[in-house]
């Protein structure tokens, strides 16, 4: 496996560039409460099973076809990228700035300055698991495998009647209603629609540890029929597409070549990414 090329902020240190026009991207997006993808089975299965984040949070992806861009570099896709963020605050730009713009001004070279360093950056890249690939560094910021089934459900009662009992921390509350065990999945960016049988399986099997209830039985069916609802779509995708990874990103398990860490904190973690046949913008924002 090659090394990639990684680029920092210090490499566009006063430098000049040519404006380049480039086309619309493809883009995804998912927040708390929505969940919006090109392709609309994508998009319905994630809509019915959220991503996961990290509290609030905001992801936002972009991706390009070099093709559609043959006379952009990847430094030209990076200085197209920052020349917006760098100059949110300020107006100084070349007077043919729709030919060319540079990023010679204090302002830029403060904030080029304190984006994370070349070395960081390729520590980053040699952290992603195995295929060094795009999909990875979506996987790992937004929990995009995280498949969940949990919720509260309240016991049938009577109103002369108490509230059923167990024994321990799952003991339902005064009104019957009881904190349900967590069901769960952690799927990888190369799940096969093979795979999805075993996911199944284990998630059933979880269900027979939620405590028993006048209604446990049927709360077990409906929690089963709820995992089945979300595993045939999914696994639809990966028989359509290969894997889930595919289904969900172009280009998805295709090398890195080239990388820019935008930056890497508590709140904001992004970078720019090439491979031999896309661009990426890929970000997640939290609060």
């Amino acid at each position: 496996m090659s090394v990639p090329r990684v680029l920092d902020g210090k490499a566009f240190m006063n430098k000049d560039f040519e404006a380049v026009t480039l086309p619309a991207p493809w883009r995804m997006y998912s927040d708390w409460t929505s969940f919006i993808h090109p392709d609309p089975e994508v998009q319905a299965l994630r809509n019915a099973a959220p991503v996961r984040g990290h509290g609030d949070y905001e992801l936002h992806v972009e991706c390009l076809k070099r093709e559609d861009a043959p006379d952009a570099s990847f430094e030209h896709f990076i200085a197209n990228r920052l020349r917006e963020s760098l100059n949110a605050n300020y107006r100084a730009e070349p007077k043919d700035a729709s030919k060319q713009f540079h990023f010679r001004a204090w302002y830029h070279a403060q904030r080029l300055a304190a984006m994370p360093v070349a070395e960081q950056a390729a520590s980053y890249v040699k952290s992603l698991p195995y295929y060094r690939a795009p999909v990875e560094m979506l996987w790992g910021l937004s929990n995009f495998g995280d498949l969940r089934w949990d919720g509260v459900e309240t016991s049938d009662q009577l109103p002369d009647h108490a509230a059923p009992r167990t024994d321990g921390a799952d003991a339902p509350a005064e009104d019957g209603s009881m904190l349900l065990p967590t069901i769960y999945a952690d799927v990888e960016p190369d799940l096969m629609h093979q795979d999805i049988a075993a996911i199944r399986e284990k998630q059933l099997d979880r269900l027979n540890h939620i405590p028993q209830m006048r209604r446990g039985s049927l709360l077990r069916h409906a929690m089963a029929e709820e995992i089945d609802k979300e595993l045939q779509p999914l696994s639809a995708l990966c028989r359509k597409h290969g894997t889930f990874g595919e289904a969900v990103l172009p280009g998805a398990f295709d090398p890195i070549t080239g990388f820019f860490l935008k930056a890497y904190d508590g709140n904001f973690e992004g970078a720019l990414i090439e491979t031999e046949i896309h661009f990426y913008d890929i970000s997640l924002a939290t609060s």
